[in-house]
This record gives structure tokens, C-alpha cells and sequence, in this order.
């Protein structure tokens, strides 16, 4: 906890070489001005990249001990900008017990564009493994559950993953980076509502 709590208080500290200031600005600017033609700066437009949604970015995936980090306006988009990975006629397996708005995503949604869900118990390895097909892409793993808080076991979920060559995503919200890290055992993308844990539920939307 204490090398967690270290992480937290530096988050955005020496980021701002220019001035040397501890605390990082937010930078509302939507476009960039550049030296000259071809000589970006790093960053062209907003949407593509901005200096203080990086240090966000660079700050969970520090704490998921992950590769990149990518911020989105909600859960919900950075759900949809994973399933934004697949194809049409490719399928998933999801947690049975799944938050509302991810299901409704899911069965409202992408169901109709061609991405097929199935739904199974995540503390059930069998039943995992016998929703299995070739079309199968990814194991969506809600752990804990919202609403039921039901668990799963991710380290064995992830072998079952790696043995049919497909992703194990995991919706790491309720739990965080400071109680499970599923990157550093087998996951290969992590979620995050970070209006929820992450940010209080109180004043911010994210994902």
C-alpha cells in the first residue's frame, strides 16, 4: 500500500519541464501550434491527445502495471471503445452477472452489428469452457460483479483464455488497482467506470 500511496501523491509531479511547476495545469486548448510543416510537437488535436488527460492515462496504467492507458468520457465508452476491437460475426463470453448499462450495450447494441454475447458464471471454469467455439474472441470478466459482488477467478480464467488463444478482459472497477491488479495475472486489457471507485462517485465521469 505505502509504494501505492507513494504513486498517487507524485501523480503529474515533475511533468511540467517548461516551468518546473509541481502541480500540472489543465490545458483546455483543442488545437496546437507547431514549429513548422511536419514539425508536430507531439500533439495535433485534442481528441488525439491532450497533456493532462496523459497524465491520467500514464497514472492507471502505472498502477495496473500495464503498457498504455487510455482515457474516455465514461465506462460506458470505454467499454464500447473495447468492443470496438471486434468484428462482425465474432463472439465474446461475459460475466452472467453483468452491470445494466454494459448489458444493455451488449443486447441493444452491438448484438445487432454482429457481435455476439454469451453469458456464463465466472466462478463456473467448466461452464466457461464449454462456451467456447471457434468464433469465440474474448472472456468479458466483470470481478466483483455489479450488483451481486460475485468473484472470479482471474489467474485461472486467464489460462483457460491463453489455452484457446483468445483475450481475457476484466472490468477492474469495483475493486481498483489498489485491490487487484489483473494485468499481473493473465489479463490482457483492463476496464475501468472511473466515475465509480476511482474517481468517488461524486463529481467526475470517466472511464
Amino acid at each position: 500500500m505505502a509504494e501505492i500511496d507513494t504513486k498517487l501523491a507524485q501523480l503529474g509531479n515533475r511533468s511540467e519541464s517548461s516551468t518546473g511547476a509541481v502541480n500540472p495545469p489543465i490545458y483546455l486548448t483543442t488545437a496546437y501550434r507547431h514549429g513548422g510543416i511536419g514539425q508536430s510537437s507531439g500533439y495535433d488535436y485534442v481528441r488525439t491527445g491532450n497533456p493532462t488527460r496523459e497524465i491520467l492515462e500514464k497514472a492507471i496504467a502505472d498502477l495496473e502495471e500495464g503498457d498504455r492507458g487510455f482515457a474516455c468520457s465514461s465506462g460506458m465508452a470505454a467499454i464500447w471503445t473495447v468492443l470496438s476491437l471486434f468484428a462482425h460475426g465474432d463472439e465474446w463470453i461475459v460475466s452472467k452477472d453483468l452491470y445494466g448499462g454494459t448489458y444493455r450495450l451488449l443486447e441493444q447494441g452491438f448484438k445487432k452489428w454482429g457481435l455476439n454475447s454469451t453469458y456464463a458464471d465466472m466462478a463456473d471454469l467448466n461452464e466457461i469452457k464449454s462456451a467456447i467455439t471457434p468464433r469465440t474472441k474474448a472472456l468479458f470478466v466483470e470481478t466483483p460483479t455489479n450488483p451481486l459482488m460475485e468473484q472470479a477467478d482471474i489467474k485461472a480464467i486467464a489460462k483457460i483464455a491463453k489455452e484457446n488463444g483468445i483475450l481475457l478482459i476484466v472490468d477492474n472497477t469495483f475493486y481498483t488497482p489498489l485491490l487487484q491488479k489483473p494485468l499481473t495475472i493473465g489479463a490482457d486489457i483492463v476496464i475501468h467506470s472511473a466515475t465509480k471507485y476511482l474517481g468517488g462517485h461524486n463529481d467526475v465521469l470517466a472511464g
